[in-house]
């Protein structure tokens, strides 16, 4: 069912930030970009002859303002890895238009390890992953509806499918970054753990 992942993982990303971040402005924009996420899904907006969902109006508004924050040359780089993303996703969904017998797995996962390899290939800094994912999948969905559009052919920009595919993409960034942090920590309890054990030889000598 169309939107299922997109609303369970909003709401366990919304459970996470309101309980478990720290009290801070961050936390009540992430909080307030969720609840807006999924209040906006299935409202639609007409721009010229194109039809979106106002969720994809609004993350493409909050990915533009992110995307301020870095410097030109950043900014310059992102937009290029965007297109990469961009470009990657039209063609697999005209592929999956014209000659579906090559997809025989199913598409959302295909979609998703398609962009995440070229995220983590391509951005190593742990925010800009998210917002150039954004990115570069909206962007993708907006020319694969200039594309179809030009056939008797309806097309809804940023549906709930898409949705699914954007939710299961910020999800996979949250659990690694999540399991880089906990990485981390081990690392440093173990390393403070052997210096403990060091400390007494040393004192012996």
């Amino acid at each position: 069912m169309e939107g299922f992942l997109f609303y369970w993982l909003s709401w366990i990303g919304w459970v996470i930030a309101t309980f478990f971040m720290p009290k801070t402005s961050q936390r009540w924009k992430v909080t307030c970009i969720i609840l807006a996420n999924m209040m906006l899904a299935t409202t639609p907006i007409k721009v010229a002859s194109f039809q979106f969902s106002c969720t994809y109006l609004f993350l493409f508004i909050i990915a533009c303002m992110y995307i301020a924050l870095f410097t030109r040359l950043q900014q310059l780089y992102y937009l290029v890895v965007s297109l990469i993303i961009m470009f990657a996703y039209v063609s697999f969904c005209l592929l999956e238009l014209y000659d579906p017998v090559w997809i025989f797995l199913d598409r959302q996962w295909l979609i998703v390890c398609m962009i995440l390899y070229i995220i983590f290939m391509l951005v190593k800094d742990a925010s800009a992953r998210f917002v150039v994912s954004i990115m570069g999948l909206l962007a993708g969905d907006f020319l694969y509806g200039m594309i179809i559009s030009r056939i008797p052919f309806p097309y809804y920009i940023g549906a709930l499918s898409l949705l699914d595919i954007l939710a299961l993409i910020i999800g996979a960034l949250f659990i690694w970054e999540l399991f880089i942090h906990i990485s981390a920590y081990i690392d440093l309890t173990l390393l403070k753990s052997q210096r403990q054990k060091q400390g007494p030889i040393k004192q012996n000598n």
